[in-house]
């Protein structure tokens, strides 16, 4: 189990070193129509999210887990290097860094239903799932939080983006080694063979007839339109056009909404509230909470702000969480996890395409105002569905 939490850091670390750098590199390297190329590289690079996620759902019930781990982690690494090579050629391109972004993703998806549905065998007390879950996913917040201080850091070393997708390639070849000790045995009647077509049924069918997971996954792909795009795209136009400020400080501005977020899962799993009350409450902040970045225009004060919206992620990450686990039969549960992960972070490629193209005609702090109230108006909406309840 322990090799599962150190691969997870080094890929949480990956995946800010990635999300810091990417955009940022976008807009440098592109003199026309950069925050619309931005907003395309975003919609392209999370698109298998969107469209083949569900896939890796059924891969990681038919396929040994722990190998499609490491094919996820050594050939994400190994497509990144794509980058450094074509920037060495001198031929590097919005166009070639959508390519990428493309191919590392696609072996992306493969990650998180193969690790949940791996740590039940890796554990001998299922009493104790919980608080592997947790160690997990902590592992991977506080690698969201250095991974967002790696870019600033090795910027004043060598201000040089390139050279940090390198050492992201670097990282996610490295942490892929880690699971080759990793051993258990998986039960062989679960093994059967089903068609591809029953499969991709049954995604239709859990949607059609369970009108709260239904109501779960529209309000995760709504507020998730809002608010993603502002991750991505909002965020490194606000930092370079609107606070003209560089990459070092859009990665300062990463790290501290991940300590947000760190901090308020800790606090959070303290804490016994009504999950579902949580979870439309967290939906409402996560749009409320970005409103205040219109007004400012000050790097300082918008640190304070983009931490006060990390205390509210966990709201929405912890609540969803408890909430399949509580009221969704086992037998639909990784599928129904699969499906608010592709509302999650396919829903983040419409949204990056979404903002990159208001981008071209708003300054960035009103692409923050267009999401901020549209997440409210979901959060408000959200109070009036019944769920599970």
């Amino acid at each position: 189990m322990a090799l599962l939490v150190l691969t997870q850091f080094f890929v949480g670390l990956a995946d800010q070193i990635y999300i810091s750098v990417i955009p940022f590199l976008v807009i440098t390297i592109e003199m026309h129509n950069a925050s619309l190329k931005a907003g395309i590289v975003s919609f392209i690079e999370t698109l298998p999210f969107l469209t083949i996620s569900f896939l890796a759902g059924i891969l990681a019930d038919r396929y040994n887990k722990k190998l499609l781990l490491i094919i996820s982690a050594f050939f994400s690494g190994l497509f990144l290097l794509t980058i450094p090579i074509f920037n060495y050629l001198g031929k590097l391109n919005w166009i070639i860094i959508a390519i990428t972004g493309f191919l590392v993703s696609s072996f992306a998806t493969l990650y998180p239903p193969a690790r949940d549905a791996l740590i039940p065998y890796l554990v001998k007390d299922k009493d104790k799932l919980f608080y592997y879950n947790a160690i997990v996913q902590s592992s991977y917040q506080f690698a969201l939080f250095l991974g967002g201080l790696v870019p600033p850091i090795v910027l004043f070393l060598r201000n040089d983006l390139v050279f940090l997708v390198l050492i992201d390639a670097f990282v996610l070849i490295v942490a892929s080694t880690f699971l080759f000790p990793i051993r258990y045995s998986e039960n062989a009647k679960f093994k059967e063979k089903i068609s591809l077509t029953e499969d991709l049924k049954s995604f239709i069918t859990i949607l059609t007839e369970n009108r709260s997971v239904r109501l779960l996954v529209i309000l995760t792909a709504l507020d998730n339109f809002f608010i993603m795009g502002l991750v991505t795209i909002g965020a490194s136009l606000y930092i370079k056009n609107y606070l003209s400020l560089g990459a070092r400080e859009f990665a300062i501005f990463n790290a501290v909404l991940s300590l947000g977020w760190f901090i308020s899962a800790i606090i959070i799993s303290k804490l016994k509230l009504d999950e579902i009350k949580m979870l439309k409450l967290g939906i409402f902040l996560d749009g409320f909470t970005y409103i205040p970045l219109f007004f400012v225009k000050d790097f300082g004060l918008s640190l304070i702000f983009i931490f006060i919206h990390g205390l509210v992620i966990p709201l929405i990450t912890v609540s969803r969480t408890t909430i399949i686990q509580k009221y969704v039969n086992e037998e639909i549960r990784g599928r129904v996890f699969s499906l608010i992960y592709i509302a999650v972070i396919g829903f983040m490629s419409i949204s990056g395409l979404f903002m990159g193209f208001l981008g071209e005609f708003l300054d960035a702090n009103y692409l923050f105002l267009v999401g901020g109230i549209g997440g409210s108006i979901v959060g408000i909406m959200s109070f009036y569905f019944k769920i599970f309840k």
